[in-house]
């Protein structure tokens, strides 16, 4: 009895600090167990090799499904973009199954209203976490390699199949060079410009399928088609009550940074006609001198007699003497037409009917 009372205190110690350990251990594996293995490391149920996975965390659920997003999209170099920086145009044409641009998506519709929905294609939430004693959210943004490959594929293919049909219809035509097949090489260097990104994910996702797009065209292929293109279309640029050709060179600013020349002729096809009225008025007593200021001007197509872009321009400028507010006038008509008809041009161009 003795040797056994001896043996058991001897033991003792060894039982006390083992059933110790053994509970820190029994914690440990709680805590490890209660949190998904993807917020501490790879998941297991999404290996990389067969999946891309951004992990994200915030104090709300919403928040932290975006910042999960936000990281599984910069292993392609980019971050996610506001919902606003799609052009019209391109939208209108996706809604009519014209090109591929964005698809479906499973993502929570609070978060799809604030990005550009061509940043989540094939993009998954498929797990979410809260941490409430840490007032957290975890989430887990997957995309399946294979998956991805197929869908980024497949949009690749619509969108080529669309920009060699309008560089196809250019060329077949008796007349290409017109601002028509300027407005549709614009489209197609959009169309391309998003081409190119998802080609840079698919060469991420699968290069072997990646290569087979290497002739495909490329946005600095088709934006030198449309260099080449406004060079040979010449327009004419006539403005009355333009003593000192500001007005005009205004005009003619802006067609350059299209990359349009511009003439005096009467015979071109494409015109710039602006008529402008001043009108000299007084202040009461006689102190200020006014200039009244009326500018219609139109670019015309005078092939088919169609105004392409209608621009109105008014107002008043004052100064002690009548001939310096005329030329602050001339001044304010100048700048009016470097950024109203600048933006008008650019809104004739985007416009998504002149594409076809």
């Amino acid at each position: 009895m003795s040797k056994v009372r001896s043996l058991f205190l001897c033991l003792l110690p060894a039982i006390f600090f083992g059933c110790a350990s053994s509970s820190n251990v029994s914690k440990t594996s709680q805590s490890a167990k209660g949190m998904p293995d993807w917020i501490l490391g790879t998941s297991s149920m999404y290996p990389r090799s067969f999946y891309l996975t951004g992990t994200g965390s915030a104090t709300d659920k919403k928040s932290a499904e975006l910042d999960a997003i936000n990281e599984l999209v910069s292993i392609f170099g980019q971050s996610v973009s506001s919902a606003a920086s799609t052009s019209r145009r391109m939208e209108m044409a996706q809604s009519k199954g014209i090109v591929a641009y964005g698809e479906e998506s499973s993502i929570d519709q609070g978060v799809l209203r604030e990005i550009n929905q061509n940043d989540v294609i094939a993009v998954e939430i498929p797990e979410f976490y809260e941490e409430k004693s840490e007032n957290k959210w975890y989430a887990l943004a997957v995309m399946s390699k294979s998956k991805g490959s197929q869908i980024y594929s497949n949009m690749i293919d619509k969108n080529q199949a669309e920009i060699n049909s309008i560089i196809n219809q250019i060329k077949a035509e008796k007349e290409p060079n017109t601002m028509i097949n300027y407005s549709r090489l614009d489209f197609a260097e959009e169309i391309s410009k998003i081409n190119e990104g998802y080609l840079k994910r698919l060469t991420i996702l699968n290069p072997e399928v990646a290569r087979k797009y290497d002739s495909i065209y490329t946005a600095v292929q088709i934006h030198k088609m449309k260099s080449d293109m406004a060079a040979k279309i010449p327009v004419c640029v006539k403005v009355d009550n333009d003593s000192d050709g500001r007005v005009a060179k205004a005009f003619q600013e802006v067609l350059a940074s299209y990359g349009f020349n511009t003439t005096l002729g009467s015979n071109e096809r494409y015109a710039i006609k602006c008529n402008i009225l001043f009108f000299q008025r007084e202040s009461s007593d006689n102190k200020t001198k006014f200039c009244e200021y009326v500018a219609d001007c139109t670019l015309n197509d005078t092939f088919t007699g169609e105004t392409l872009v209608p621009l109105g321009i008014n107002g008043r400028e004052g100064s002690p003497t009548y001939q310096n507010a005329e030329v602050r006038a001339k001044q304010k008509i100048s700048s009016r037409i470097k950024n109203d008809f600048s933006k008008s041009f650019k809104s004739y161009l985007g416009d998504f009917s002149n594409a076809f």
